[in-house]
Formats: C-alpha cells, sequence, structure tokens
C-alpha cells in the first residue's frame, strides 16, 4: 500500500514536471512581437476622385520580425477625423500569431467641399396638403456620393393646416463626421386667383465669396405673367457670408402679386 501511494506521487510530480516544462516552453516561444507599420510621416494628398484603395494604401508597408514582410497582408480600416480635426486613414495588419497593428496618416484632400442640399422645387405647400420636403431636397457629397436618405428635418411648429411662413433646418453628415447645416422657410399658402407663378432653374446654389453672381440666370419662366416683367430683390447690402434670399416677384393682369425665392449660400 505504500508503495502505491509513493509510486503514484511519483507519477504525479513527473506529470506536473512535465507540464510546468511544457508550459515553459511554450512561454518560451511564444511570439511576443507586435507588427510594424511603416508610412511617410506626410500627409497623403490626394484628390476626391483618386482615393481607391490602392492610392490610398500608397508608400505604406508593414513587417513582422517573426513573419516578415506583411505589406501584403496590411488592410484599409477605414477613413475618419481625428480630434483635431484631421481627416485621416488607417491602417491594420495581423500577424500569423493573431497580434495586431495599427496606424494612421493625415489624409488631405485637394477638392474637397462638405455636404451640400439641392432644392428642385420652392418649398411652398398649399393649406391642407402633404409637405413632402424629401421629393424636392437632396444632398449630395464628394466623398459619399448621394446623402438625401440621411437628410433629418428639424421643426417644431409647421402645420400645413395654419397659413404661415415657418423657419425649418435641414441637416446631413457624410462618412466624415462633417454635418451640413441649413435653415429655409417652408411656406403654407394658397395660391389666390390670377397670381403669376415663377419658375426657377433651381432653388438653392452655392457660391465663393467674391464671385459675380446673375441672378436673373436662373429664372426659368413664369405663369400669368411676363418674364421680363419679373422685379429681382437681392438683401440690402448684397449677398454676405451664409445664407442669403434673392426674392422674384412678378404682377399679374388683376395686380395680383406673385414671388419665390432663391437662396444662395456664400462660403
Amino acid at each position: 500500500m505504500r508503495r502505491l501511494r509513493i509510486i503514484t506521487l511519483a507519477c504525479f510530480l513527473l506529470s506536473a514536471a512535465a507540464l510546468g516544462a511544457s508550459t515553459a516552453y511554450q512561454v518560451w516561444s511564444e511570439d511576443k512581437t507586435i507588427p510594424v507599420i511603416d508610412c511617410p510621416e506626410e500627409p497623403l494628398v490626394l484628390s476626391v476622385k483618386d482615393s481607391g484603395t490602392e492610392v490610398l494604401m500608397r508608400d505604406v508597408t508593414a513587417y513582422d520580425e517573426k513573419d516578415g514582410d506583411l505589406t501584403g497582408q496590411l488592410l484599409l480600416e477605414g477613413i475618419g477625423r481625428a480630434s483635431d480635426g484631421d481627416i485621416t486613414v488607417t491602417y491594420v495588419v495581423v500577424d500569423s500569431d493573431h497580434h495586431v497593428a495599427s496606424r494612421s496618416r493625415t489624409l488631405q484632400y485637394t477638392d474637397y467641399t462638405p455636404p451640400r442640399f439641392a432644392l428642385s422645387k420652392e418649398l411652398r405647400y398649399s393649406m391642407g396638403s402633404s409637405v413632402r420636403i424629401k421629393d424636392r431636397l437632396t444632398a449630395t457629397d464628394v466623398v459619399d456620393g448621394d446623402l438625401s436618405d440621411r437628410i433629418k428635418v428639424n421643426s417644431k411648429d409647421l402645420s400645413p393646416y395654419y397659413e404661415g411662413t415657418y423657419p425649418v433646418t435641414f441637416e446631413v453628415t457624410n462618412s466624415l463626421g462633417d454635418t451640413a447645416s441649413l435653415t429655409m422657410d417652408v411656406v403654407v399658402r394658397n395660391y389666390a386667383a390670377g397670381e403669376p407663378r415663377i419658375t426657377l432653374t433651381q432653388y438653392l446654389v452655392y457660391r465663393k465669396a467674391g464671385e459675380p453672381f446673375d441672378a436673373r440666370a436662373y429664372l426659368d419662366s413664369v405663369s400669368g405673367g411676363a418674364v421680363e416683367d419679373v422685379a429681382i430683390q437681392l438683401p440690402e447690402g448684397g449677398l454676405s457670408a451664409g445664407v442669403s434670399q434673392v426674392t422674384y416677384s412678378c404682377v399679374g393682369q388683376n395686380g395680383t402679386v406673385g414671388s419665390t425665392v432663391l437662396y444662395v449660400v456664400t462660403e
């Protein structure tokens, strides 16, 4: 009985020693190195039209002490904005031991512009009708393309059953986190008998400060009046930075005045 206990104890000690040796070997032989991603310190300067994966990965390499060159394993994790406001592109790579490394690089677009809205019809609705703003308001972005389905409409008081002019704020955000915000007036009012209806080629335009502006170039047609009789009124003092309203008006044959508004965003 005593011999059996001694043999059992010896076997236990040998197993424990073997397990300890195996564990020690695994710890000793385990790869603790982290892959290294190398990319130039200077910003990557591109056009938004040249932002394919291959271009974004230009001059970026990866290396691991155990696996060697991992450049072919590099992945583009994404593009976003850093806390300091810079646009950054982030790369990631994984070695054979599942160690992950990532690195970000500043990205500068030569022709980037924030999201922009477009308005194909005036924001005027008859009383009691359905106010469907998104059937005429769209948004696009040079990075993401069409953002129309992301437009948020912020209005607390708008009612199609009460005549009035309601300021409504529209917002849209692209994948870089840039938000465009624009406040325009939604008008709820029935058309009067004989009121001229003025049609513009577009109802929202963007311009750079100092650029020439020809308001009459956006005048398309007039129903119930003549184009040459349309009066155009710019804001007092002219177009300023931000959003301005240019008013087009025309007097009908019975003296009823019709009008519409062009919104001009001066950047």
